[in-house]
């Protein structure tokens, strides 16, 4: 920054100046020093401005970075969101399919043992069929052979 090296120069020529005898005050050439000062003058608009650019550029980037992050942070929760209502949506059908497996399976044995006690009331009423008719058979067997 030219300002820094005008005051750099400017604290070289108060300490090369000469001494007055019995005091820590310093003879300086006053033209010197005025044309020093003027040149810090002119100088100090042009950095200060320079200044003012990099401090608006820094907010800028700040201000920029911190939507960013709002952003990410908003993506990031409404993708939280979706995730737990998936997992329920998930959970909730795993428990709707075990319930409808676990009907399905009640249904199920209800009906085989419908199905077998049918079955076996219909095997039952043929076997009391067969004996009446094997019964009749044997009778009719006797019939005939005491014809004879």
């Amino acid at each position: 920054m030219r300002v820094l090296d005008l005051l750099a120069e400017l604290e070289e020529v108060v300490e090369k100046g000469n001494t007055l005898p019995f005091s820590s005050k310093a003879l300086v050439n006053p033209e010197e020093v005025i044309e020093i000062i003027d040149e810090i003058r002119d100088s100090l608009p042009e950095e200060l401005a320079e200044a003012k650019k990099i401090v608006a550029e820094r907010k800028k980037i700040i201000f920029a970075a911190q939507s960013e992050a709002d952003h990410i942070k908003a993506e990031a929760e409404k993708r939280l969101r979706e995730l737990i209502d998936t997992n329920e949506i998930t959970k909730t059908a795993t428990a709707n399919a075990n319930e409808i497996m676990r009907n399905a399976n009640t249904s199920a044995k209800a009906l085989k043992t419908g199905t077998q006690n049918y079955a076996d009331k219909l095997l039952y009423s043929f076997q009391i069929q067969l004996k009446e008719l094997n019964d009749q058979i044997e009778q009719n067997r006797r019939e005939l052979k005491n014809m004879k």
